[in-house]
């Protein structure tokens, strides 16, 4: 089917080839204006042609106001500065920023739909004053005609209904007076705005329509204005039009081909119906192009349950179309498009593409959000927002640095500092690291760590990210990532530009805010790929689809919430005002978002549709609405539906294992070796458990790393508890070989608080703060807690152990070094550490060697059980929970007698401290 665009062109070289150099083609996007230039060089068949201005509308009001689009935090910068002149609540700009933003919003359909802001920000002492005639004379003739039958006028009485007037409460007293500041706020802003040279994009607009109703016909550019494509219109655009018409200068063209929009209870045929009504077009391409027998594509439907698996089966069809013969020319595939709801596809859809396929065109642009610069941006955010000052120096949190440390940019900067910062983190248990340290560790990157010294003041901030930035930029020169140097350009360029702004007009921030704006300004901006727009396969957006036709469209992620987006509308004008004025609405997105869908299906000879066919926590696999109404809607629509399955074998059962080679046994003989490499219980339980991890452990020199935490874990909290324990008894025992521990003793420890506190906090500085030994500084935070517990449990043992008083305290963490004969042709080397050894009298008297029994006792933090009925639950790997806590007290046992020679009796001890 004729693209539409090529439809206007042809009627119009057709009909006025000798005048259309003197007329303006007005585009709702600067891509639809650039393929129908292509058009017009084509249906010229080569012959000499002077080419029309074409424009977008936005262009086009630019020409007739000479005023410049203000940026964004401009705008704000001076609504904020208006607001406080008026006498507005006395506020923070921190505070401000939240709902400034929405009153902007609000500005900008006000002008965009010829509001009278006098009128519609009435004073509420006056509100049973306001009737219904909201609208001037000349918006309710346009609003008549445009709407119709169907246009309604609200009783104002409903803007009033949620408030309790009499008696509001405090929110309400906050709404009630910024309502009655906004006309005034209004006024100052624009006049502010004007007198700068600049405007908003409604303003510019509002400025358009007064000019074109005080200009003639002949202080216009152009001959005649022909406007193309368009659907949704705002009142400054219909009261352009309109004027345009009146002097008999527009011409109007409507795309409403597909067989949806004949269907008048359809959301797409809501405004192009009265747009073809009430603007005709001069030439009728209907008589030469009739789409009133046009039907639906064949469209393919297929549920996918992955996002990227999507771009996948894109890729997949693409090929496929290129060996059936529907993409003639892969090189060139100009009549076929990739359409991305969802931006977040473009990269996996990229490298999706066919290689045969050398040639794309990218329209939407590459989110910086999604960047990896991005995201290393975020990390320093994150990293400055949570330091804290100590002792008078900036420290970092861990969890912060090492997020920033660890990130592949700055890695590829400067591997050996970031190394040595995790380093320092893993091996001192660093939960605060100084920035000085910091950048002593990493001196290539040291700007990177540099400390903000008050994140509340611009200067501060902006000498932060200027020296980051400029420094990235440098290093970044000899590495072969242009990419990521357009990123840091374009976040230079924002910085200089927010802080310009701010210093123009005079705005002081705190709470970091100055951070969070920067953050927002950059988070919009996005990577313009370049290429040949009339060349190669099409990757765009929603947006770039408006009034281009392709033979060949594949539609991604058309889920409920993608497309049609969810909009989430905040604003200050109640829904029954805006509607009263004819403002836009939540539904007039539905109709937008229908029409686009519809159009673009109506002139393709293949469609494949794809959605995400995933449930999940956070998202549904819900089709688009748009989907659910073809099927049951539209049941001539030929629409073929399956589901994507990944087709995948799944591999024969592997076996983790290592051949016992010859230099393995030698390896193993070494513990046999009288002098070599000793066994641990731990070790012989590791090869009971796994003897892969034996190996890899043993043999391999492979050790899992020790992952850093903010909190005391289970191991490091047990070391603990034996450290004091053993500081304690061995304490008693001084250099004797024991010592008799007595109900005094043990009574004086409880009682004794500044003793056990002092050696529990010691014990926690060296194993959990990494201080040092003999360190005493206060514990705070969790570890104070935590010292809190452990007194708690070890005041618990010690009066435990009152009950087999008097006993001896031998050693503690006594070490045993030797070999242990296992069997007639088998010694090993062993190296054991226990963690105590005493002698209890069970039958009393005490100092009597034949009635004491040597104790093996073992601390154990976790939940160990400590009972059996058979050998096989100490070696047998299958049996769920495996006695190893009692194989490895057994194993302390035979050692230690074997030590001494010792042939009395001899008891394994398990002391679990959870109980």
């Amino acid at each position: 089917m004729t693209p539409f665009l090529r439809q206007v062109a042809e009627v119009y070289l057709a009909n006025e080839r000798n005048d259309i150099m003197d007329y303006c083609f007005v585009f709702p996007n600067k891509r639809s204006g650039t393929f129908f230039r292509h058009y017009l060089r084509q249906l010229a068949k080569g012959s000499p042609l002077c080419m029309p201005d074409i424009s977008t509308i936005g262009e086009l009001t630019a020409r007739i106001v000479p005023l410049v689009e203000a940026p964004r935090m401009e705008q704000l910068f001076i609504l904020y500065n208006e607001y406080r002149k008026i006498g507005g609540e006395d506020i923070d700009f921190d505070r401000f920023l939240f709902w400034g933003e929405m009153i902007l919003s609000d500005f900008n359909d006000v002008d965009q739909y010829l509001v009278e802001p006098s009128k519609l920000f009435v004073n509420l002492r006056r509100y049973r004053e306001v009737s219904a005639n909201y609208l001037t004379d000349e918006q309710r003739e346009i609003l008549s005609r445009y709407w119709g039958e169907q246009f309604e006028s609200p009783s104002p009485d409903r803007f009033w209904e949620h408030l309790h007037y009499n008696s509001p409460t405090e929110l309400e007293q906050k709404f009630l007076k910024l309502w009655e500041v906004l006309d005034p706020l209004y006024h100052r802003f624009t006049s502010t705005l004007q007198d700068s040279g600049m405007g908003t994009q409604g303003m510019i607009a509002r400025r358009a329509v007064e000019s074109l109703r005080k200009c003639r016909t002949s202080d216009l550019s152009c001959r005649r204005y022909i406007f193309v494509g368009f659907n949704v219109l705002t009142l400054a655009e219909l009261s352009m039009f309109e004027l345009l018409d009146t002097k008999g200068v527009a011409d109007f063209y409507w795309d409403n081909a597909s067989p949806a929009m004949r269907d008048k209870g359809n959301a797409a045929s809501r405004f192009i119906d009265r747009n073809t009504e009430r603007f005709r077009s001069r030439y009728d391409i209907d008589t030469i192009y009739p789409h009133t027998g046009v039907e639906f594509p064949e469209i393919h439907l297929k549920g996918i349950p992955s996002s990227t698996g999507q771009a996948k089966m894109a890729g997949k069809l693409l090929n496929d179309w290129i060996a059936d013969g529907t993409i003639s020319d892969p090189a060139n595939a100009i009549d076929t498009a990739v359409v991305l709801p969802d931006d977040s596809l473009l990269i996996p859809m990229i490298h999706s593409v066919p290689e045969q396929m050398s040639n794309l065109n990218v329209t939407m642009g590459l989110p910086m959000r999604t960047t990896s610069f991005a995201s290393l941006i975020n990390s320093l955010v994150s990293m400055h927002l949570r330091a804290t000052e100590t002792r008078g120096e900036w420290c970092y949190f861990y969890d912060d640095i090492k997020t920033v440390a660890t990130h592949p940019l700055l890695g590829a900067i400067d591997r050996e500092g970031c190394d040595a910062i995790m380093r320092t983190l893993m091996q001192q248990r660093i939960y605060m690291l100084p920035a000085s340290e910091a950048q002593r560790l990493a001196p290539a990157t040291a700007y990177v760590f540099a400390p903000i010294d008050n994140p509340n003041s611009i200067d501060s901030v902006y000498s932060y990210f200027h020296t980051l930035l400029t420094s990235l930029k440098e290093a970044l020169a000899s590495h072969d990532n242009d990419p990521e140097k357009f990123f840091v350009s374009s976040y230079l360029d924002a910085l200089d530009e927010l802080r310009g702004a701010a210093l123009k007009w005079g705005i002081e921030m705190k709470d970091s805010t100055f951070i969070q704006l920067l953050q927002k300004a950059i988070s919009g901006v996005s990577v313009s790929f370049i290429g040949e727009p009339l060349r190669g396969l099409q990757i765009m957006g929603v947006l770039e689809t408006r009034a281009l036709d392709f033979n060949n469209i594949i539609l991604l992620s058309m889920n409920e919430r993608i497309f049609p987006r969810k909009h989430y509308s905040r604003s200050f004008i109640p829904d029954s005002l805006r509607r009263s004025y004819g403002m836009a609405t939540t539904d007039f997105q539905e109709s937008i978002y229908a029409y686009y869908f519809y159009r673009l299906i109506s002139r393709a000879r293949n469609v494949a549709i794809y959605y995400d066919s995933r449930n999940g926590a956070t998202y549904s696999c819900e089709m688009s609405r748009y989907i659910t109404q073809l099927i049951y809607l539209h049941p001539e629509c030929k629409i073929s539906h399956s589901s994507g399955i990944y087709e995948f074998t799944p591999p024969e059962k592997s076996v983790i294992a290592i051949e016992r080679t010859p230099e393995i046994k030698q390896k193993l003989l070494e513990f046999c070796i009288p002098g070599g490499r000793p066994l641990s219980a731990s070790s012989i339980n590791d090869y009971i458990s796994c003897p892969l991890r034996f190996y890899l452990q043993q043999l391999g020199g492979l050790n899992a790393d020790n992952e850093l935490t903010d909190y005391m874990d289970s191991a490091t909290y047990g070391t603990i508890v034996h450290a004091v324990a053993e500081k304690v008894y061995t304490g008693w025992r001084g250099d004797a070989q024991s010592v008799k521990i007595t109900d005094d003793m043990l009574d004086g420890i409880i009682k004794s608080k500044s003793t056990l506190d002092r050696l529990i906090t010691e014990c926690i500085n060296k194993e959990f703060n990494r201080r040092g030994e003999g360190d005493t500084t206060p514990l705070v935070g969790e570890a104070r807690v935590m010292g809190n517990l452990i007194k708690h449990i070890l005041v618990r043992m010690f009066e435990e152990e009152k009950k087999f008083t008097p006993f001896d305290f031998i050693d503690a963490e006594h070490r045993i070094e030797g070999t242990m004969r296992l069997a007639d042709d088998l010694t090993i080397n062993i190296k054991q550490y226990i963690d105590r050894v005493d002698r209890v009298y069970p039958s009393g008297g005490y100092g009597d060697p034949a009635r004491g029994c040597i104790r093996i006792v073992d601390y154990k933090t976790g939940g160990d059980k400590t009972e059996f009925t058979t050998l096989d639950h100490l070696f047998d790997p299958t049996i769920k929970d495996r006695r190893h806590a009692l194989l490895q007290a057994f194993f302390y046992a035979r050692a230690y007698a074997e030590k001494f020679r010792y042939d009395g009796p001899i008891q394994p001890m398990i002391y679990k401290l959870k109980t």
